[in-house]
């Protein structure tokens, strides 16, 4: 009988020092990483693409709410104000208003 483990790593600093930290309410399990202090899930089960997210994006620039936005696209409000961070940053380098 072969019997393999699996370590898992902190996504931010890549330490191994983690700690199990509950679960959240999709059923993913939580850790706490006790080097850097992060908490977040093992495994992140959302991948979105390129594509998704300019049209989730576009759906907030037609000023639709993000609780409009979390319960029609499925995504979480959190997520969302995260890449519209990312955009204005991107688009303030870009014109160099920064």
């Amino acid at each position: 009988m072969i019997i393999g483990t699996k370590m898992h790593t902190c996504r931010k600093c890549h330490s191994n020092e983690l700690r199990k930290n509950g679960i959240n309410a999709c059923g993913n399990q939580q850790y706490h990483c006790k080097t850097c202090g992060a908490y977040g899930v093992l495994e992140p089960q959302v991948c979105y693409t390129e594509e998704a997210k300019d049209l989730i994006i576009k759906a907030y620039q037609e000023r639709s709410s993000m609780r409009g936005i979390e319960r029609s696209h499925g995504i979480c409000r959190q997520t969302l104000r995260a890449w519209l961070k990312g955009k204005n940053a991107l688009f303030l380098q870009m014109h160099h208003y920064a």
